[in-house]
């Protein structure tokens, strides 16, 4: 066993034998075999499966001992002073505990709602499921709390989040995947694609990437200019919950008909457009797939959303003069009347983490 197993084994025994309610007198044993973990976002990741093993005397055959299993999630935060792993969750699973319902929507990213994609394996808990004919798969017995879902299918990137379940009402979950095959709206080496998804509520979040246009201006790609700069292109637009909404940009080196990305900042947003709740209850998620096959998975912030706050600027990626792509993220809150989205506005020399133009966010007829 690795160390980082050995490091989970030992925290997780000291968790549940502080908060499980056993008598640390007894033997246990950890089964990390089937161990699944999936990033939960702002340093915390989810261990799902963790098997402890209790010995207890077995009444059947006196002199003898059986084992007794349960099965735990446990949600881990990264502790920057020591750069460890600290457990500050533990959800057991199995028998009354697995009393949650989610139904799973898949759709292709570049197409949206109007192209659900079927035969999709979905992994929730222990459970697999396929989608039907119109890209739904439907669970229940699951875990309440955190559940990690995995999606993939032939000719798609296969793709993750985290969802929160609760027993008093099914969950809807959308994922939208991206095509994986040239031709068919795959990214290459050099290009990059984001994908929003979020919850029922609220009904329309849009999204806003910027980036630099010829000299020191800079283009704005959201719903009212869906191809500005002619660099990057907004894919889809939806205005009635779920998404996805999906912004996908060139190689940093052209191609026959296709200009290359431009050196510079590019930052993306997210803009609570219409519809009650806020952002941060919106089960919102943002996937930054890069064409070298490295993904990025952005959470909203775990504070309290003000009223105001209608503004999720989430990350910044930077194409470096030598075509490399560097990605930072922000993840601040903000208000689309003040400097929310970190812009460069035009006529000033674009640079890492400045202000953004105040009028860019503020709402414009659909």
């Amino acid at each position: 066993m690795n160390k980082t197993l050995r490091r989970l084994q030992a925290v997780f025994f000291t968790v549940c034998l502080l908060t499980c309610g056993f008598a640390q007198a007894q033997t246990y044993s950890v089964d990390l075999s089937d161990v699944r973990g999936t990033g939960l976002g702002q340093g915390r990741v989810l261990i799902e499966n963790i098997r402890l093993l209790q010995s207890t005397p077995n009444p059947a055959a006196p002199g003898t001992s059986t084992a007794i299993e349960t099965t735990y999630n446990v949600t881990f935060r990264l502790d920057p002073a020591t750069l460890q792993l600290v457990a500050d969750g533990v959800t057991p699973t199995g028998a009354a505990n697995d009393c949650a319902t989610a139904s799973v929507t898949v759709f292709d990213a570049v197409r949206g709602q109007n192209a659900p994609l079927a035969g999709v394996l979905v992994t929730m808990g222990r459970q697999i499921r396929t989608t039907s004919a119109t890209g739904v798969a439907n669970f229940t017995q699951l875990p309440s709390g955190p559940v990690s879902v995995y999606v993939s299918v032939s000719g798609y990137t296969p793709a993750v989040r985290t969802v929160q379940l609760a027993c008093t009402s099914p969950t809807p979950v959308a994922m939208a995947l991206s095509p994986s095959i040239a031709g068919a709206g795959a990214i290459v080496a050099g290009q990059f694609r984001v994908i929003l998804n979020w919850g029922e509520h609220p009904d329309d979040l849009d999204s806003h990437l910027t980036g630099p246009d010829i000299g020191i201006d800079r283009w704005h790609v959201y719903y009212s200019n869906q191809s500005a700069g002619g660099i990057c292109a907004l894919d889809v637009d939806d205005t009635s919950s779920f998404g996805p909404e999906t912004v996908t940009c060139p190689a940093t080196t052209a191609s026959a008909g296709t200009a290359a990305l431009r050196p510079g900042v590019y930052r993306y947003s997210v803009h609570h457009y219409g519809g009650s709740a806020t952002i941060g209850t919106s089960g919102a998620n943002v996937r930054l797939e890069l064409g070298n096959g490295a993904v990025y998975t952005y959470t909203p912030p775990a504070l309290v959303w003000r009223g105001v706050d209608d503004v999720w600027t989430v990350f910044e990626l930077t194409v470096n003069a030598n075509g490399t792509l560097s990605v930072a993220p922000v993840n601040t809150l903000g208000s689309s009347s003040s400097s929310a989205v970190r812009n460069v506005p035009g006529g000033v020399v674009p640079q890492f983490g400045r202000a953004e133009d105040p009028l860019l966010m503020r709402q414009h007829t659909k």
